[in-house]
């Protein structure tokens, strides 16, 4: 699902899906049926770890997406006034964009954690997920 492409009033400028931006790993979630890590015919050690590194990666990113939530209010405000300020607005969308800037970078490095608990065999299959924007997820 692709959403919050654009500017204006109702939208970010960004990649929008299931869990919002930060929950995730770059991947569908979980090492279940559904996911693709169960492709990897992981060993129960790796999944066991692989949901560690997805659990710690969305606590570590869940304030920051409150965070996002709030200061897309703010830029949402700022659209309504008489008169725009151009600068204000983007300097409020400035934050926006770090924070998810922040929770990308988050979400690579627990994608690198778990590529280093796999098997060359494995890491190979991993990469052929390519990118979490690439997923069609619905």
């Amino acid at each position: 699902m692709m959403s919050g492409y654009g500017g204006g009033p109702g939208g970010g400028y960004g990649p929008g899906m299931m869990g919002g931006y930060g929950g995730g790993t770059g991947f569908s979630p979980g090492s279940g049926a559904g996911g693709p890590l169960a492709l990897l015919d992981l060993t129960d050690d790796q999944r066991d770890k692989i949901s560690k590194i997805q659990e710690e990666n969305r606590r570590k990113n869940w304030d920051a997406m409150g965070q996002v939530r709030s200061e897309q209010f703010k830029v949402r405000q700022m659209y309504y006034a008489d008169k725009l300020d151009a600068n204000a607005i983007a300097d409020q969308q400035k934050k926006v964009d770090d924070l998810r800037r922040q929770m990308l970078k988050s979400r690579i490095e627990a994608r690198n954690q778990i590529a280093g608990i796999l098997t060359k065999e494995q890491q190979q299959r991993f990469r052929q997920f390519g990118p979490w924007w690439l997923e069609d997820t619905e």
